[in-house]
């Protein structure tokens, strides 16, 4: 009887001749497919460093049909022997068909995961996207904040600068002001000393005169009192009371004298005195006015201070490279 040989299950080339009893050596086993979790491992270890939707779910291995294993006719002493291994190979099918069905259906269940995080990702992407407009926007408006503010800053330099040119002027007309102020005070000064000088002058010249009048009528009342006559008695009576009105216009000289050198001027220097004080009145107004410019002026530069140190901080803040220094 012609002898057939048949491949075993595992397919490898070992061969036993037909009808004989088939011992289950060392190199003979049984096929085996993957593990499930091994398979997502390694599709977990290929993903890693991937994100969006550039993951890529590896596509799912070819299956192989298993092919059921034909064997020969046998001889009739083989039969129980070939019954046993149909039973084997039609549960190790069975087997098979159930991971088939179960991979299948983790499968399903990962595509569907793998769906649902590119939904994800979609939205995440969308809210990037947003937010980035959005941080674009606030950007350029503190952008345009940060322009407005360095125009009302230079807006107010310039206002100071005005200020500060102003203030420089009117120091130099409190200047002049002063200077012509002590002119006209010293000419003035000379004014009344030269119209003292002649009222002096004058009032030596009268009481001069008057002396020589009253020398001369002692004289005469002398002269007089050595004759008896009544004429001399009615000259005497005469002189004396031109003596008496004499007498009190000396009187009266002295006394306006006195006033004149008790108010040391006289009507004109009233007036005089009188445009002084204006002067020193509009001069004092000036110092006012400059004192009034100098408190605005601090004020202005403790402002733009201020000012600075906002517009550093601002710029800072936003990334901006700030120069100033306070």
């Amino acid at each position: 009887m012609a002898t057939k040989t048949t491949r075993n299950v595992s397919g490898k080339g070992s061969v036993r001749p037909l009808g004989s009893i088939k011992h289950n050596t060392g190199n003979d086993r049984i096929p085996k497919l993957p593990s499930f979790t091994k398979t997502v491992e390694k599709s977990k270890m290929e993903n890693v460093g991937i994100h969006g939707n550039a993951m890529n779910v590896p596509p799912p291995k070819v299956r192989e049909d298993i092919k059921p294993k034909t064997l020969s006719a046998k001889s009739d002493s083989s039969s129980s022997t070939k019954s046993v291994e149909n039973m084997v190979d039609k549960k190790e099918l069975q087997e098979a068909k159930a991971r088939e069905k179960d991979l299948l259906k983790k499968i399903a269940e990962l595509q569907k995961i793998i769906e649902e995080l590119k939904e994800q990702i979609t939205e995440k992407d969308q809210t990037i996207s947003s937010l980035e407009n959005k941080l674009k926007e606030q950007e350029q408006t503190y952008k345009d904040k940060l322009d407005e503010e360095k125009q009302l800053h230079s807006n107010t330099k310039n206002s100071l600068e005005s200020l500060r040119k102003e203030l420089e002027a009117s120091k130099e007309e409190n200047k002049r002001i002063a200077k012509r102020n002590e002119e006209l005070l010293n000419k003035f000064k000379n004014e009344m000393d030269e119209k003292l000088k002649d009222i002096t002058e004058l009032k030596d010249k009268e009481l001069a005169l008057r002396d020589e009048k009253l020398n001369r009528l002692k004289k005469q009342m002398a002269d007089a009192l050595k004759g008896n006559s009544w004429e001399r008695q009615q000259q005497l009576e005469e002189l004396t009371k031109e003596l008496a009105r004499l007498q009190e216009e000396c009187d009266t000289l002295r006394m306006k004298l006195k006033s004149f050198k008790s108010k040391g001027s006289c009507p004109n220097c009233s007036d005089s005195n009188g445009k002084l004080e204006r002067l020193f009145i509009e001069c004092k107004e000036k110092d006012k006015t400059i004192k009034d410019l100098k408190i605005l002026v601090t004020k202005f530069e403790k402002q733009l201070n201020q000012q600075d140190v906002l517009l550093k901080n601002l710029g800072e803040s936003k990334g901006h490279k700030v120069n100033y220094k306070p």
